[in-house]
């Protein structure tokens, strides 16, 4: 997972054996680009919660 703070909206990049899972917005709750399922969910809302994102 990595994010970069240069340009909005507040998104991270979700990868998985160097492939993009997911780009998803912090800021709305919800896919930029690929696919998501909740257990992904509930952990980038976990990592964000604790202020890691």
């Amino acid at each position: 997972m990595t994010w970069v703070g240069d340009h909005s909206p507040r998104h991270v990049h979700v990868y998985q054996k160097s492939r993009l899972v997911v780009k998803w917005d912090l800021e709305n709750k919800q896919v930029m680009e690929g696919m998501v399922n909740r257990r992904l969910i509930k952990l980038i809302e976990e990592l964000d919660s604790e202020g890691v994102l």
